[in-house]
C-alpha cells in the first residue's frame, strides 16, 4: 500500500555522494521534495500498475509442479535500451497505460522517449524507461501466452533488471522502484564523473589468467600515478567471457598486453559511462542504503535469484540489504543462471521468456545452457 511519507531525504543523498555545485545528482536532490509524494493511484485501467504483479491472498499449498509446466522470467539491465522501443506494445492498453502511470510518477513522457527519444535523452534516463518497457512486455506475454505468465515460478534480472524482477515479484511497489531506478541511474552517472573509468569484454582462452592480467593491470596504473587503482570482474557472463571494470589506464593496459594473458580478444562496452559494479561504484551505496531505508519492501512471493550472490531473496532486509550493495557489487549472471536451472540429469527445463528490450540475454543463455536455450523466447517490443 502506497503511503505519503518522504523516501528520499535531499541533505542525506548529498552526504552520501559528493557531487559538485551543478551535478545531475544535485539538481535531482534540489527537486527531491516532490519525489515523496506519491501519485494518484487513477482509476480503472490504471489501479493495478500501482500493485505487485504477484497474485496477493492465502499462500497456495506446496505440490509438485513439473519443470516442463513452469516459466523463468529474465530482466534486461542498463545498455539494452534503444529508441523505438515499446511500440510494438502500442496495440496493448494495459501497457500504454503502465506507461501513463509512470509518466506521471516520474514527472516525463516515459512513451515519448523510449519510442521516439532523441537517443542522448533516453540514455540519460534509461533505467526507468528500461524497466516500464521490461513490464510492458510482461502484458504482451499475458496477451499471447497468458498461461506461461499464470505459470512463472522464478526470475532474475541483469543489474536493474533485478529491480524489475523484484517489482514483478511484488518485493517493492512499482511507484518506489521507478523512483529509486531514477536515482540510482543519477547517482552512478555521478560516481563514473570521479575519475576515468570503463568497462571491457574480454573474451578468454582455455588457459587465460585472467587475475594475474588484472594485477599486473593495477600495477601499471599505479606507475601512471594512480592511488588505489581498480581492476576487476564487473560482470560474470558466459564461460571464457568476462566484462572487466576499472580505471581507464588499467584497461588500456589490458587492451595493449592482454594476449600475454590468454586474453583472445576485447571490445569496450559500448555506451558504458562508467566501470559498474565494481568499487568505482561504491558511493553509490551510501545513496542506496539511505533511500532504501524508508521504502517498503516484502518478501518476493515468487522466487528471485539474485546477481549479486546467485541466491534467491528471502526477506524483505534481504531485499533492502542486496540492492544497497547493487551497483557496486559484480553482476554473476553466469552462476545466477546455474541457480536458476539447476536440476537432476535427465528433467526437462522450463519455458523461459526474455523480457524488455535487447536479446542479450537470451543470447547469454545459450552459452550457458544450451538446453535450457532450446525452450526460452525472446518478447519483441
Amino acid at each position: 500500500m502506497l503511503c505519503a511519507r518522504r523516501v528520499w531525504s535531499a541533505g542525506s543523498l548529498r552526504r552520501g555522494l559528493a557531487s559538485g555545485e551543478d551535478s545531475p545528482l544535485k539538481r535531482l536532490l534540489d527537486g527531491a521534495a516532490t519525489y515523496g509524494e506519491p501519485a494518484a493511484q487513477g482509476e480503472g485501467e490504471l489501479r493495478w500498475a500501482t500493485q505487485p504483479y504477484a497474485r496477493r491472498g492465502p499462500e497456495a499449498p506446496v505440490r509438485r509442479v513439473e519443470p516442463a509446466d513452469t516459466t523463468v522470467l529474465l530482466f534486461p539491465g542498463q545498455g539494452s535500451q534503444r529508441v523505438g522501443m515499446g511500440h510494438k506494445l502500442a496495440h496493448l492498453p494495459a501497457a500504454r497505460d503502465l506507461y501513463e502511470l509512470a509518466s506521471k510518477i516520474l514527472k516525463w513522457d516515459v512513451w515519448r522517449v523510449c519510442t521516439e527519444g532523441p537517443a542522448d535523452e533516453l540514455n540519460a534516463r534509461c533505467q526507468p524507461a528500461i524497466m516500464v518497457t521490461s513490464l510492458a512486455a510482461l502484458e504482451a506475454l499475458r496477451d499471447t501466452r497468458p498461461a506461461a505468465l499464470e505459470r512463472a515460478r522464478a526470475a532474475a534480472g541483469f543489474s536493474l533488471g533485478e529491480l524489475t524482477a523484484l517489482v514483478w515479484a511484488g518485493a517493492l511497489p512499482l511507484e518506489r522502484a521507478l523512483r529509486l531506478a531514477e536515482i540510482r541511474q543519477t547517482a552512478m552517472a555521478a560516481a563514473a564523473k570521479e575519475r576515468p573509468q570503463a568497462l571491457l569484454t574480454v573474451w578468454l582462452a582455455a588457459d587465460a589468467n585472467l587475475p594475474h592480467a588484472m594485477l599486473r593491470a593495477r600495477e601499471h596504473a599505479e606507475t601512471q600515478g594512480l592511488s588505489d587503482p581498480v581492476c576487476q570482474v564487473a560482470n560474470y557472463l558466459y564461460p571464457h567471457c568476462k566484462v572487466v571494470g576499472g580505471d581507464e589506464e588499467a584497461l588500456k593496459f589490458l587492451e595493449k598486453r592482454g594476449s600475454e594473458f590468454g586474453i583472445r580478444r576485447s571490445a569496450r562496452v559500448a555506451g558504458a559511462a562508467g566501470a559498474f559494479h565494481t568499487p568505482l561504484m561504491a558511493p553509490v551505496t551510501n545513496v542506496l542504503k539511505e533511500a532504501l531505508m524508508s521504502c517498503e519492501a516484502e518478501a518476493p512471493r515468487v522466487k528471485v535469484v539474485s546477481a549479486v550472490d546467485a541466491k534467491a531473496y528471502s526477506d524483505a532486509r534481504a531485499v533492502r540489504k542486496t540492492l544497497a550493495k547493487h551497483a557496486a557489487s559484480p553482476q554473476r549472471w553466469e552462476q545466477t543462471l546455474h541457480a536458476l536451472y539447476a536440476r537432476p540429469q535427465g528433467e526437462r527445463f522450463p519455458l523461459t521468456v526474455a523480457l524488455g528490450p535487447g536479446t542479450a540475454l537470451r543470447a547469454t543463455l545459450k552459452q550457458v545452457n544450451a538446453k535450457a536455450w532450446d525452450s526460452s523466447i525472446q518478447i519483441d517490443v
